[in-house]
């Protein structure tokens, strides 16, 4: 367990190095608001950007443990090439970097339907490459699991964020990450105990037919599923855990999470998601815990 001193020596501010569909950081100021005061372990299972955890460890300087998972393994090897081999990574990167800005089109689509590769740093190298020049950001894959986001519009993406990559590295190694492609319902039950501070952001749950994006995995993510995390969320609570969870606010959420409407909190916020500017605006989400403090 480090101390807070050892981690303000130690690390600096990182943020996400990663651009995703749902990202918190716009929500930070209120996720801020509800978060325990003290904790020794963190898990973020639906783990995407991790805004939280780098907020966790950067500007509230808390000394914790993590468990950070997530079903798309593309996004866990990347995790942890930038944990464990940073310095590779970021020699190949400012090669991919370069490449594309010499003929960003054609690359970019050499990139992401010919060139395979052939070990976890290329793959990470890749992965962090289309992720910063595709449309939005955004990670979407069809019914075979091949990720299939055109070209975004960029005049000069910064593909090979150095900085902060090692900021990362530092934050991942100092709160002793153990980083999983699992399936959170696993690592949820395997590893979660009383005391622990678990931060569940699964796909949202749509607000309406033309909303529904939930494709961040080959297998989508529907009423069942979202029945069966509210079942492991009471679970969590049983366990003793202290839990915060984000969805949309829409009928369906408020029935499931019926028993901890008491400790919810609406808050307003923009969809990036959408493609219509005038329609990112004047939605709601809800934070959802079982805990009061902070409140």
């Amino acid at each position: 367990m480090l101390t807070s001193h050892s981690l303000e020596d130690n690390v600096n501010t990182s943020y996400p190095f990663v651009k995703w569909a749902g990202g918190k950081t716009q929500l930070l100021s209120e996720l801020d608001r509800v978060i325990p005061s003290e904790f020794e372990r963190y898990f973020e299972p639906f783990l995407g950007g991790a805004a939280l955890f780098f907020h966790l460890i950067s500007n509230r300087k808390l000394s914790f443990s993590s468990y950070l998972s997530d079903l798309n393994s593309e996004l866990i090897i990347t995790y942890k090439i930038v944990k464990d081999n940073v310095s590779e990574l970021l020699q190949l990167l400012k090669q991919y970097e370069a490449a594309y800005k010499s003929a960003p089109f054609g690359y970019y689509y050499e990139l992401r339907d010919k060139l395979k590769p052939i070990n976890d740093i290329e793959k990470a190298a890749r992965f962090i490459t289309l992720n910063k020049t595709c449309y939005n950001g955004l990670y979407r894959v069809n019914r075979s699991g091949i990720f299939n986001v055109p070209i975004g519009r960029y005049k000069n993406p910064l593909i090979c964020d150095s900085n902060n990559l090692q900021n990362v590295s530092r934050a991942l190694r100092y709160s002793k990450a153990i980083i999983l492609a699992s399936d959170y319902r696993q690592v949820m039950l395997d590893y979660a105990q009383k005391g622990d501070f678990i931060y569940l952001d699964p796909p949202y749950n749509p607000t309406n037919p033309t909303s529904n994006f939930t494709s961040y995995t080959e297998y989508g993510y529907g009423d069942h599923d979202q029945k069966q995390l509210a079942s492991i969320f009471k679970k969590l609570d049983e366990r003793q855990c202290m839990v915060l969870l984000s969805n949309s606010d829409t009928p369906f959420i408020r029935e499931l999470y019926s028993d901890f409407m008491n400790y919810t909190k609406e808050v307003n916020v923009v969809r990036a998601i959408n493609c219509r500017g005038s329609k990112r605006a004047g939605h709601k989400e809800l934070l959802i815990r079982n805990y009061i403090e902070n409140a």
